[in-house]
C-alpha cells in the first residue's frame, strides 16, 4: 500500500525554546506526519530513490531522511532565498537556484557545494536535470533559459524569451525537448540540443508557474495563476483540455509514475488528483 504524506510548511514561524523538542509535531492537523523546513519553504523534491527530501527555503536547503523525517543537513552557502531545487537522476547531486542569481551544485552525501554557475542577471526560479544527468536547464527572471554542462560547469546554451521572466523549466522524458513557462502566460518548447525554439502554446491568460511532461512524453500539463490546469499534445502543441477546480493559482504539478494521474497544488490550500489517462485527444 502506498502512503501519502502531507507536508505542511510554516513560513517565518519562530517557536519558543520550550517547544523545540516537539516542534515537528506541534499544531499539526490530524494525520500529518511532520513539519519540514524552517523559514519560508518554496519548493520540495524527492530524491530518485525516495530516501531523501530537499526543501528550498528562505534560509537554505534542508535535506531530510524520508524514513525518519529527521533533518540530515542544512546547506547554507547560497546567499539569500533559495527558490528551486532538483536532484540529479543518480541522486548524488542537488542543484539549487535563488535570489543571488546563481545556480549551486551540492554533493548530497557531504553537503558541500561543488560548483557555482554564474551567468544570470535575475533570480533563478527553476532548475531541472536532463534525464541522463549530463545537463542542467535553468529559468530566470532575467527572461533567459540557460543550459549547463554538469561535469564541467560550462554554459552550453542560453536563449532569450523576451517576454517576461521564466518561472518554470523541465525536460521531456527522452531529453530532446525543454518546456518553459513564463510571466507572459505562454509555454514554449525548445530543442534541447540546439536551443532552437520549436513552438509556443497559448491559452492561459495569467502567468505560467508550472509545467510537466507525462512519463511517456506525449502530454504536457501546465498550471497558471488563472486557476486552471491545461493539457496539451506534446508533439503538435494542440490544446486538449482545461481542468477547472482550483479557486486560486496552480503552483505545482506532477504526474504519477504510470501517467494515469496528475496532481495539482494550488494557493487555495488544496491538492487535486485528476484522472488523465482517458482524457480525449
Amino acid at each position: 500500500m502506498k502512503k501519502v504524506i502531507l507536508l505542511y510548511f510554516i513560513a517565518g514561524l519562530c517557536l519558543p525554546l520550550s517547544y523545540a523538542q516537539n516542534s515537528q509535531l506541534w499544531g499539526l492537523p490530524e494525520g500529518a506526519k511532520a513539519r519540514l523546513g524552517k523559514g519560508r519553504a518554496f519548493e520540495i523534491r524527492y530524491s530518485p530513490d525516495g530516501t531523501r527530501l530537499a526543501v528550498a527555503s528562505s534560509i537554505g536547503i534542508w535535506l531530510y531522511d524520508t524514513g525518519t523525517l529527521l533533518e540530515k543537513s542544512l546547506l547554507t552557502r547560497q546567499p539569500g532565498r533559495v527558490f528551486t531545487v532538483a536532484f540529479s537522476p543518480d541522486g548524488g547531486t542537488v542543484a539549487s537556484g535563488g535570489w543571488d542569481n546563481t545556480i549551486r551544485l551540492w554533493d548530497t552525501d557531504t553537503g558541500k557545494a561543488t560548483q557555482t554557475l554564474s551567468g544570470h542577471d535575475g533570480e533563478v526560479q527553476s532548475v531541472a536535470f536532463s534525464p541522463d544527468g549530463s545537463m542542467l536547464v535553468c529559468g530566470s527572471q532575467d527572461t533567459t533559459i540557460s543550459l549547463w554542462d554538469v561535469d564541467t560547469g560550462a554554459l552550453f546554451q542560453q536563449v532569450y524569451e523576451n517576454n517576461g521572466g521564466v518561472n518554470t523549466v523541465t525536460y521531456s522524458p527522452d531529453g530532446s525537448t525543454i518546456a518553459s513557462g513564463s510571466y507572459d502566460a505562454k509555454i514554449r518548447l525548445w530543442d534541447a540540443d540546439t536551443g532552437n525554439h520549436l513552438r509556443t502554446l497559448t491559452g492561459h491568460f495569467r502567468e505560467l508557474v508550472s509545467v510537466a511532461f507525462s512519463p511517456d512524453g506525449g502530454t504536457i500539463a501546465s498550471g497558471s495563476w488563472d486557476n486552471t490546469v491545461r493539457l496539451w499534445d506534446a508533439d503538435t502543441g494542440k490544446h486538449r483540455r482545461t481542468l477547472n477546480g482550483h479557486t486560486m493559482g496552480v503552483s505545482n504539478l506532477a504526474f504519477s509514475s504510470d501517467g494515469f494521474t496528475l496532481i495539482s497544488v494550488s494557493q487555495d490550500g488544496t491538492v487535486l488528483l485528476w484522472a488523465v489517462s482517458n482524457q480525449p485527444n
